[in-house]
């Protein structure tokens, strides 16, 4: 046998051997248990306990300062604020809440996300549910034309001459005009688009229609019911079309001549509205090249008083270690930090990933990917580093294995990654009571004196 064979045999046989030993008994020495020996580990999600004791290797999460207590209903995932003395936390947010109509506008929550919120999964019974508390500030943010749904659950959009960009595919998107909708649409000649209200609990009216946009070379903005044009001159910065009109239910724009629009914002002059601007596949760090020039000057003309950022499991689907988790939270202390330069007076909150689960090569059974809850813990550890807000969407999901329950009582998608409406409805039940909880908290704090 040649000198090579036998380094094949012998590697296969060793393969075989270990294989072999997972079935061996646990053996404990000097009342040691040893681990379980298990070769094909990392490929396995019903190994999610091997991450227990390492986890530990984490440094302890911070507390968040200050002598007030929150107190929070049972049964309600708790906003945690380690922002108490930073403009990061949540108390500008609930301030701008406390304001109501005194504020002059909407408060504005953006989502930043993946596709766990594509076609408003989730964010449109959480936006309803918010305006049912704090008041009606419109249906939000649209997209003129997106390389996947049109539309959300609460209105109708069709569109045509917008040809879209998006920053899952960098190359057609120029980063000197990437802002928090991480897209825009291309316009050269003529478009059009028009955006009808559904019927339904989740049905809106708006009084304010923006078109919002960029040009170099000039273009005209045309909205209706109220028929007028507005001009958009050359101009090295973000410009907008305003359109007022009562109760409206439907709105359409015609674009013409050569623009970047990023979209469209349908709000009234006070409540609240949730922007969803979430990318199908992104893991989130592209936030780090959002053009801080333009950004600002975004944020200026549309001030958000609450950034969330919801994002992770892209980062581990494929071969999550806690080592990855480690990367990769370093990496996203970045994207945050950018946030906090372009919005430094705003709230910004982390949302820690999703339950994600996948099948055992083993046993067959599905079970949360061993490397959720590390990244979980990451995150609520980058939270409070950084001075944010920070919720744990992985318990209030209900923990380990709960996407395989919602995926059984037809809840989730059988990715056992994804949501669907019905379960996305109850999570936002879920999500709406912990904000509602916050801005409690922040009420009974200012009155206490703190």
């Amino acid at each position: 046998m040649r000198g090579s064979a036998k380094v094949f045999v012998i590697t296969g046989l060793t393969f075989v051997a270990l294989l072999l030993m997972y079935y061996l008994p646990v053996m404990n020495v000097g009342g040691t248990q040893l681990r379980q020996v298990d070769v094909l580990a990392d490929l396995d999600a019903d190994s999610t306990e091997r991450y227990d004791a390492e986890s530990i290797t984490i440094d302890e999460v911070q507390k968040p300062k200050g002598a007030w207590k929150d107190s929070v209903p049972e049964g309600v995932e708790p906003i945690i604020d380690y922002g108490t003395d930073s403009t990061g936390g949540m108390d500008s947010f609930y301030a701008a809440l406390a304001q109501g109509k005194k504020l002059g506008r909407p408060v504005r929550v953006a989502y930043l996300s993946d596709s766990f919120v594509e076609g408003d999964i989730m964010l449109v019974d959480l936006r309803t549910m918010l305006q049912k508390h704090f008041g009606n500030g419109g249906l939000g943010w649209l997209r003129c034309r997106t390389n996947f749904d049109e539309g959300t659950f609460a209105a109708n959009l069709s569109s045509s001459g917008f040809e879209p960009r998006h920053i899952m595919k960098a190359r057609s998107l120029s980063l000197a005009h990437y802002i928090l909708p991480q897209g825009y649409s291309e316009v050269h000649g003529t478009a059009t688009a028009t955006v009808a209200s559904l019927s339904g609990e989740q049905a809106t009216t708006w009084s304010r229609a923006t078109v919002w946009g960029y040009t170099d070379l000039g273009a005209t903005v045309t909205g209706t019911p109220t028929g007028t044009t507005v001009q958009w001159r050359p101009h090295k910065g973000i410009q907008q079309a305003r359109f007022h009109a009562a109760n409206m239910r439907r709105f359409s724009t015609t674009v013409k001549g050569d623009a970047k629009v990023f979209g469209m914002s349908l709000e009234n002059d006070y409540g609240i509205v949730v922007d969803n601007f979430g990318v199908r596949g992104s893991s989130g760090m592209q936030l780090a090249n959002l053009a801080v020039g333009l950004s600002a000057d975004f944020a200026r003309q549309h001030p958000y008083d609450l950034v969330i950022i919801h994002y992770g499991l892209n980062a581990i689907a494929q071969a999550g270690t806690e080592k990855t988790c480690s990367w990769y939270v370093a990496n996203m202390k970045k994207c945050v930090a950018r946030i906090r330069k372009i919005y430094p007076r705003s709230a910004v909150m982390i949302v820690s990933a999703s339950d994600m689960a996948t099948r055992s090569h083993s046993t067959g059974k599905v079970r949360t990917m061993p490397a959720v809850e590390p990244l979980v813990r990451y995150q609520q550890k980058m939270a409070a580093e950084m001075g944010v807000g920070f919720i744990n969407f992985y318990d209030m999901m209900g923990g380990r294995n709960s996407v395989v329950s919602m995926a059984e009582h037809h809840l989730a998608e059988k990715d056992y990654v994804h949501v669907n409406r019905r379960g996305g409805k109850m999570l936002a039940e879920k999500f709406a009571k912990s904000f509602v909880a916050g801005y409690d908290n922040y009420k009974r704090k200012k009155a206490a004196g703190y």
